[in-house]
């Protein structure tokens, strides 16, 4: 599971990097975005390349085309060309996101669109938390950077913890029409973490993100971003457990 993790990480800190307008954000966020898309990629594989079992064709060459896609977004940000980075990052994402809910595996009765669901959930999570804080670390040598952008990514977020505690209680009231065996003894302390470190918990640390940000306190808000940071995390990879064994978007 490191794998589909890390993979779900990369498409994610692709998708946090399309949310601000290009013009908005400087191009070293940017580039930055693609270097730590690029490692967690390259860390991907390499976990792969570990498993036991022999890598599918099909996987290497999706490997080849995020990491294409990758490259393409930080060749047009060293060109100046922050809307063709945008694309590419998008596309990124987009190739990621079924990639890593087939590499993830589910139960044969479950369809496979609730695990995308749930891998889309996870990336967008951990890439736009992530993202997120170092772009208030921008605002201590960008003088020049709005705060538009950080408000945008903040607004962001707290629409993809909405979403995330919305099918995370559908998954959990649903849980019984897909018959999943021991669903609750075997389960029952993963969902409650889950719900109470990576969903409820952050949520109040968004809405003290977005005071903080109404009032231009950026470094205060990058603070609480690293807080609400590790909470997101570990929630989410709690989350990609329960997803792997249920099938579930969690």
């Amino acid at each position: 599971m490191p794998e589909t993790f890390l993979l779900l990480l990369c498409g994610g800190v692709m998708l946090a990097s399309a949310v601000p307008k290009p013009r908005d954000v400087t191009l070293h966020w940017l580039r930055l975005a693609g270097i730590i898309a690029m490692t967690m990629l390259g860390l991907s594989a390499f976990f792969a390349l570990r498993r036991e079992t022999r890598i599918p064709h099909l996987e290497i060459y999706l490997y080849v085309c995020v990491t294409c896609m990758i490259a393409a977004q930080l060749a047009a940000v060293q060109t100046d060309r922050p809307d063709f980075a945008r694309g590419f990052a998008i596309f990124a994402f987009l190739c990621s996101i079924p990639f890593s809910a087939a590499m993830l595996g589910r139960p044969l009765n479950v369809p496979l669109g609730a695990a995308i669901v749930g891998c889309a959930g996870v990336a967008a999570m951990c890439g736009i938390v992530l993202m997120e804080m170092l772009l208030g670390h921008a605002y201590l040598t960008a003088a020049k950077m709005t705060i538009a952008p950080f408000k945008r990514m903040n607004l962001v977020l707290a629409a993809v913890v909405a979403l995330r505690m919305f099918f995370a209680l559908s998954a959990t009231l649903m849980q019984q029409r897909w018959s999943i065996e021991l669903f609750w003894p075997r389960q029952g302390l993963f969902v409650g973490t889950r719900w109470l470190v990576g969903l409820i918990v952050p949520s109040i640390f968004v809405y003290m993100t977005h005071d903080c940000i109404k009032r231009r306190a950026t470094q205060s808000a990058t603070e609480i971003l690293y807080v609400a940071g590790v909470r997101v995390f570990i929630g989410e990879m709690i989350a990609l457990y329960l997803t792997r064994e249920t099938g579930l978007p969690f």
